[in-house]
This record gives structure tokens, sequence and C-alpha cells, in this order.
């Protein structure tokens, strides 16, 4: 029990006696990558929309579980169509947009809800206004393909593209919290490597431990 509470109290000797190192590397961190997140990295708008595919309007309205699992079923199909360069180019080209389909693409996710037949298309781009046209431009050409793959399929908008207001990354306050974490571990860590390569005694006790002597005297370190 001794030699644990010796170890606890050398690791919080070790922390105290190093404090001012540890609380200007956790700073230092902290403040870098605040200055990053808000000055450096620009901030990135996302815009998405919800569509139903479903049957086409006609004067049977039935469904029943074939209809729904082959519904379902076409969502893949319609997230794969949607990523095609030529769709995309397409809907660019058609809207005069000033970006080409390779940039769209990378930036581009159409998610097929699991056991809906809804899928989400979002898109995520530094200009807001850009990212709702982009959006808007890629639906409207994905309804008028989607007729002529498979005719007799509803593709219905069901939540419509609206203009972000607020920027979805950098997440600031994340990652301040993460900078904080990261500079307070790093400086710890190297106060306790410090520690552990510095070989000198630091009192009487330390000495009389090692050697297993008596300690007769020791100089003061003020002779004056």
């Amino acid at each position: 029990m001794n030699e644990e509470n010796i170890k606890i109290e050398d690791i919080f000797d070790s922390v105290i006696k190093r404090w001012k190192m540890i609380l200007l590397i956790t700073l230092a961190t902290t403040l870098m990558v605040a200055s990053i997140s808000f000055f450096v990295i620009a901030p990135k708008y996302t815009a998405n929309t919800k569509v139903f595919i479903g049957k086409e309007n006609t004067k049977d309205q039935t469904y029943n579980s074939n209809d729904v699992q082959m519904y379902q079923k076409l969502l893949k199909t319609y997230a794969e169509m949607i990523l095609t360069n030529d769709l995309v180019n397409k809907a660019i080209v058609t809207n005069n947009l000033n970006i080409t389909s390779e940039a769209v693409i990378k930036s581009l996710t159409v998610t097929p809800r699991a056991d809906t037949q809804i899928l989400e298309i979002e898109y995520i781009n530094t200009d807001k206004a850009l990212a709702k046209d982009v959006v808007n431009t890629i639906t409207n050409e994905f309804i008028t393909s989607s007729k002529e793959l498979i005719p007799n399929v509803n593709v219905k908008i069901i939540e419509s593209v609206k203009m972000p207001e607020k920027p979805t990354s950098p997440n600031k306050k994340m990652n301040i919290g993460i900078a904080f974490l990261l500079g307070l571990m790093i400086s710890v860590g190297l106060a306790f490597l410090l520690e552990f390569m510095d070989n000198t005694f630091k009192t009487k006790e330390q000495l009389q431990e090692i050697l297993g002597i008596p300690v007769i005297g020791a100089i003061p370190d003020d002779l004056s």
C-alpha cells in the first residue's frame, strides 16, 4: 500500500511540477485548432430532398406486399442511376450550373431509406445557394429520366430542398473539445516522460531508499 501511495504521489508531483508546460501545450493546441476551424477551413453546407418511389397514379391504388418489395428494391437501382455521370452532367448543362459533374458526384450522396420507398438526395458544398440548385436540378432530371426507364413508376418529391442556413462542417465545438483533450493528453504524457528520464535524486528519502544507508547530512540550497 505504501509503494502504491508513493507512486501516486510521484505522479501528482510530476504533473504539478510541470503544470505550466501542461497548461501551455494544452492552450496552444486548443487555440491552434480553434483558429483553423474558424478562419482556415471553409464552412460547408448540406442541401437535401426526399422523393417517394411508388405506383403510378391509376384507378387501382391498391398495394400489396409484392408491390412494396418491388419498389423498395427499385430504390437501389434509382440510387445508382442518380449517381451516374450522364444524368448529373445533363442536369448541370440544362440549368447552366458552374460546376463539373465529377465535382458534384464527389459530394453527392443518395441514400435509400431502409424498409421504406423513400430516397434521400444530399449534396454538400461551400456555396449554400449552389448546393440547393444542384439538388433541385438533379432531382428534376432524375424524375424525368426515371419515367423513361420505368414508365409505370411514380416518383414524387415529398420534402422540398431548402436553402441551408447553418454549415454542417466543420463542427467547431467538437474540434475544439478534441483539441483540448488531445493537448492535455500529450502534455501530461510528456510530463511523465520527462519525469521518467530524469534519474537525479530529488530528496534524501529517495537516496536512502536506493542506497540502503542513512543520510548523515545535506547541503542546503541557500548557503548565505
